[in-house]
């Protein structure tokens, strides 16, 4: 029954390496062999995900029922969190005197599909700890960022206190048309601080083929890590997920049994080999005895404690993976956003950590392009002076949400700050500005209306 419970799998400590360090053949070889034993672990974790896990080797003998029970927990738990905490984009926003700045990232925004590539990229730390993104100028100079998987990147840090990224790796294999389907060639690009190889594999390992300048004066390869342990977010949870699927396996083989029962008929002529097979296939067993009796051999299935096991392995992976089940009676029986709140307790936690993490990389991707639009217009902008905003998608109370934006309001808070707590508002910089369109030709009619006989002053305005 073990080998049916997925090992421990270990999680890749991160590299770091002396800062001056210098890229060579015999370091790039080492960082593969490294990264090669970590590849297995994130294989496994993005297969559970694709709805595979281990009861799917189980082998029996061909005459007994081999049932392989499949339970998408992983997608269950990958998708609830990952909606909760990207399901509504991630809103930017500065102040006026950097208006022009922030126009200028949200066309790079837009032109990569950002709200997108924010899922994919924490999909993929969802799934495996760890997702990786590239930013890079196309051939026509423009800035782009792009996902890479865990599998095809290796990430080394320096050794300071305060570690910053050394090098990054990009892995992948390289195909023409006659190795297209087969094993191809092994290509390596090292993005480093000052500067971006290109290495080949060959008949003698690898040959540096290209070097060029990295204008972005720094790693451009953000790690995006989806918590302080850089673990998955059903990882902790295999073993019980895995034993789930071997009780459900199992029970649906003892039903199949119970299906297949035999008929016993005593006082029968002995049986040999060929007769046992056709016993088999006939659902009949002869046994020698005394008198004439038929009854059917069944195997007893306790069914009240099999549920009790089941539920218990249910409950125990919700709880400790920290996701609701939102099909539970219990759950749905909150009647306010309060008690939500107070269900969903230990997912806020994980949400939380979640939006930390992955505010630290969007500050660096922001920078990564700040750093071409101020070479481009010769300014300096920083990448401190965005400030980045999770709306999350949790179920809450909306008219307490609208009175404590309001409250906000009277105290004395500017419109910035209190819409931005508005959950349903995705971009509080256009809403303050229709809201101004929307007043300006008003204000003027009422200005009209003063500098005349009143007349005019609209029908829903106190008279001055």
């Amino acid at each position: 029954m073990d080998s049916y419970i997925t090992e421990y799998l270990e999680v890749p400590a991160r590299l770091h390496l002396p800062a001056d360090t210098e890229m060579d053949k015999k370091l790039l070889e080492k960082l593969l062999e490294i990264h090669e034993n970590n590849v297995e672990r994130w294989k496994i974790l993005d297969s559970y995900y694709k709805g595979q896990a281990k009861i799917q080797e189980r082998t029996r003998e061909a005459h007994k029922p081999n049932n392989k029970i499949v339970l998408a927990y992983p997608r269950y738990i990958v998708d609830i969190l990952l909606g909760m905490f990207l399901g509504k984009p991630v809103s930017y926003t500065t102040d006026v005197n950097n208006e022009d700045y922030l126009y200028m990232l949200q066309e790079v925004f837009d032109a990569n599909n950002e709200q997108d590539e924010n899922t994919e990229i924490g999909k993929l730390a969802s799934i495996g700890g760890l997702g990786y993104e590239v930013v890079y100028l196309d051939e026509e100079g423009n800035v782009k960022f792009n996902e890479v998987p865990a599998t095809n990147m290796i990430y080394v840090y320096d050794d300071n206190i305060n570690s910053e990224a050394l090098f990054a790796l990009y892995v992948r294999e390289q195909h023409t048309v006659d190795t297209l389907g087969e094993e191809g060639q092994k290509v390596v690009t090292v993005f480093g601080r000052d500067k971006v190889q290109e290495w080949a594999e060959g008949a003698g390992g690898f040959t540096l083929v290209d070097e060029t300048v990295n204008l972005f004066g720094q790693v451009n390869v953000i790690e995006f890590i989806n918590n302080n342990e850089r673990m998955g977010d059903f990882e902790r949870v295999l073993p019980l997920i895995d034993q789930l699927n071997l009780s459900m396996s199992d029970t649906a083989n003892d039903f199949q049994e119970f299906t297949d029962a035999l008929l016993v008929i005593y006082g029968a002529m002995a049986t040999d080999s060929e007769s046992i097979k056709q016993m088999q296939d006939d659902k009949v067993l002869l046994l020698d005895g005394q008198g004439q009796n038929a009854e059917w051999l069944i195997k007893n299935i306790n069914d009240v404690a099999i549920k009790n096991e089941r539920d218990n392995l249910d409950e125990k992976i919700h709880k400790l993976s920290l996701v609701p089940n939102l099909s539970d009676a219990n759950f749905g029986s909150a009647t306010s956003g309060e008690s939500l709140k107070y269900k969903i307790y230990g997912t806020d936690q994980v949400i939380s950590q979640k939006q930390r993490k992955f505010q630290t990389a969007l500050y660096k991707r922001i920078e990564l392009i700040t750093t071409m639009i101020n070479i481009r217009n010769r300014t300096d902008y920083a990448a401190n002076d965005i400030t980045i905003r999770f709306n999350d998608n949790k179920p809450y109370d909306e008219l307490a949400n609208i009175r404590a934006v309001s409250e906000l309001l009277k105290a004395g808070a500017s419109k910035q700050e209190a819409f931005s707590r508005l959950k349903d508002l995705d971009d509080v910089q256009e809403e303050i500005k229709r809201q101004e369109e929307e007043l300006d030709p008003y204000m003027q009619q009422l200005d009209l209306a003063i500098e005349g006989d009143g007349d005019d002053i609209p029908a829903d305005t106190e008279e001055v």
